[in-house]
């Protein structure tokens, strides 16, 4: 892969993490990785956020990297377990145990927000790993709110690193698979392009 392929992927996938300011709500889309429940406990505790929400069904094919007791468990709900190992008051922490994919995430989340808040929030902020941070947020502003302020913090893993993922097969397969899952979001109609 040559340096401008590169750069061309690194400018439209790789967003950056916004500053970080005070919200009603931190939305976590779903995954089944210690890096995600983390980093909201983090931002809940650190007062940025006053209530969680993760947002995750049945990962049908869980990797063998993953946490042996998220074998059958929703992803919300072993997120919200280990939140609340990590301090996060259970009543602090919202869950939507359907989605199985990004846009489920969004859509199945919205009358849960509504229900607790009344309307969606003027402000949210939006967890997610590194390469999905622009799917993330084209979904959630195309399908949630467009009246809302996002502010998106990124996350990296293991398997989610930035530094020289392009002599990765895995993580050169993996940020390819992103731009393809754009590419069909937006056909359908899924996506907030503006």
């Amino acid at each position: 892969m040559n340096k401008s392929t590169v750069k061309a992927i690194e400018d439209f996938l790789m967003v950056k993490s916004d500053k970080l300011e005070k919200a009603p709500l931190c939305f976590c889309f779903g995954f089944p990785r210690k890096e995600l429940y983390e980093a909201a406990a983090k931002m809940f505790k650190s007062g940025f956020c006053d209530y969680i929400l993760i947002s995750g069904g049945v990962n049908k094919s869980p990797d063998k990297a993953f946490d042996k007791s998220f074998q059958n468990i929703t992803e919300a709900k072993w997120q919200r377990d280990n939140l609340i190992k990590m301090g996060v008051p259970e009543e602090k922490i919202l869950i939507e145990p359907k989605a199985t994919n990004s846009l489920e995430n969004v859509l199945f989340s919205k009358p849960i927000i509504i229900k607790q808040f009344g309307k969606v929030p003027k402000k949210i902020i939006v967890l997610h790993k590194v390469f999905h941070g622009r799917r993330a947020l084209m979904t959630i502003r195309r399908n949630l709110s467009k009246d809302t302020k996002y502010l998106l913090q990124l996350f990296e893993t293991p398997n989610h690193e930035l530094k020289n993922w392009w002599k990765n097969k895995k993580l050169r397969n993996h940020l390819i698979d992103e731009v393809r899952k754009i590419g069909e979001y937006a056909l359908k109609g899924n996506l907030g392009l503006d």
